[in-house]
């Protein structure tokens, strides 16, 4: 594995990278408020501005674009089309507003699974966990939690992963064939300082979880074993995502560089629920 290489540097606070259909990077730079692009000849522009905080992006299957944004406007998910239509997707649940959303994946039927943590903390766990289905219905997977934050789905959609950051945890749910989803399950642990952020899935079914405040990707098999970790250069480690022609490049985001990195990998990222054809 190849060491990371700089692909953009010069940003407040880069977080939630995403790839779209046409090979442009996405990333938020959350203290600005913004939405980055960054195109496959290396040019950056500002695609949008939340004119909150967001956080973690993700393409939907029909191709927009989806914000988990924690500003004091936006406390939920924001939805972009293609063709530039902006909305809020879902801001409230059981007419209460969000804490403020964190981070999404979307299932194969367009379902989203969210973190909403703000204000949570260790003292303090009133974190949420949250699945949005295409119908507009909201549901409450999990509450109670210590800054719930990445979330991730493996390969089939049986199961949903979440970083737990305040409890150092890797967090599992099975999704059951009848609909239901089961317990919290603690499948894993990162060993200290600090905790888990962003994730994404390998195609080998290697989870790669952004160490915050550890200066490293940190990676589990499907057990839920540590295996050698790729050493980011600073210690602010808030996301990853694959990408590039083959799927083996590994974007990473850190805000104490105030940069975004780019690592070769052996094996390429699992194929997400966001409407992107793959030849690998």
């Amino acid at each position: 594995m190849n060491d990371p290489v700089v692909l953009a540097t010069g940003f407040d606070s880069p977080e939630g990278p995403a790839f779209d259909r046409d090979g442009n990077l996405f990333f938020v730079n959350w203290l600005s408020h913004q939405i980055l692009r960054m195109d496959p000849a290396g040019t950056i522009t500002e695609f949008y501005n939340t004119g909150g905080i967001p956080a973690g992006l993700a393409f939907h299957p029909d191709g927009s674009l989806w914000v988990a944004d924690e500003g004091e406007e936006i406390h939920g998910l924001l939805r972009i089309t293609p063709d530039g239509d902006v909305s809020i997707a879902v801001n409230t649940y059981d007419r209460k507003p969000l804490n403020g959303a964190n981070d999404l994946v979307f299932d194969a039927n367009g379902t989203a699974y969210f973190s909403d943590p703000w204000g949570s903390s260790a003292e303090k766990p009133i974190g949420g966990f949250y699945r949005f289905f295409a119908d507009g219905r909201l549901e409450q997977i999990d509450f109670g939690l210590a800054f719930p934050n990445g979330v991730a789905l493996n390969s089939n959609d049986s199961l949903v992963y979440l970083a737990e950051t305040y409890t150092n945890s890797i967090l599992r749910y099975e999704l059951l064939a009848d609909g239901t989803i089961g317990p919290r399950e603690y499948w894993a642990k990162l060993e200290l300082p600090f905790g888990p952020d962003g994730m994404a899935f390998d195609a080998d079914g290697v989870l790669h979880v952004a160490h915050y405040g550890g200066s490293r990707i940190d990676r589990f098999d499907d057990r839920g074993n540590l295996l050698e970790p790729i050493a980011i250069p600073g210690a602010g480690v808030t996301n990853c995502a694959f990408g590039g022609a083959e799927g083996r490049t590994l974007v990473v985001t850190c805000v104490t560089t105030a940069s975004v990195y780019a690592v070769d990998v052996p094996t390429a990222g699992q194929a997400l629920n966001d409407g992107i054809y793959r030849d690998w």
